[in-house]
């Protein structure tokens, strides 16, 4: 019989969700905003992050994310691995492979009907607001 595990995850996007580009005419930036409603997300639920964001291959993402506000008691535990075989698929191997037992995805892109339980999509342009903080909260709350 399987251990229930009790790690539950925050698969992490940055475009779109804490980066932001407000219009086609504006620098992408660190949304304060989307780093407030994310701090406070993790500290209320517990759960941990680990990067999706095509970003993880390419900068120091735990410092990024830290340097730009994140809580320091909030935990990143990592990356997924890069398979080039769709983030959905990276998604689903990582749960595999480290026993997560409860997960939800902030990204602003779009998974399907099958992972909409699971799935805050962002607007790219406004990111992780107060009301995708709120989606997540009740999503989690149904989640087994």
């Amino acid at each position: 019989m399987k251990k229930e595990s009790d790690l539950n995850v925050i698969f992490l996007d940055f475009d779109g969700v804490i980066n932001i580009k407000e219009d086609e005419f504006s620098t992408p930036h660190v949304s304060e905003e989307a780093i407030k409603y994310l701090n406070k997300l993790c500290l209320e639920t517990g759960y941990k992050i680990v990067v999706c964001s095509s970003w993880r291959e390419h900068i120091q993402y735990k410092k990024f994310l830290y340097d730009n506000g994140l809580d320091e008691n909030i935990q990143v535990l990592g990356k997924t691995d890069t398979y080039n075989c769709g983030r959905i698929f990276e998604i689903k191997k990582y749960i595999e492979e480290n026993d997560v037992n409860k997960y939800i995805i902030i990204d602003d892109g779009f998974f399907g009907e099958q992972y909409v339980s699971h799935h805050i999509q962002t607007a790219p342009s406004l990111g992780f607001t107060e009301n995708k903080y709120k989606e997540a909260l009740l999503k989690m709350s149904k989640l087994d």
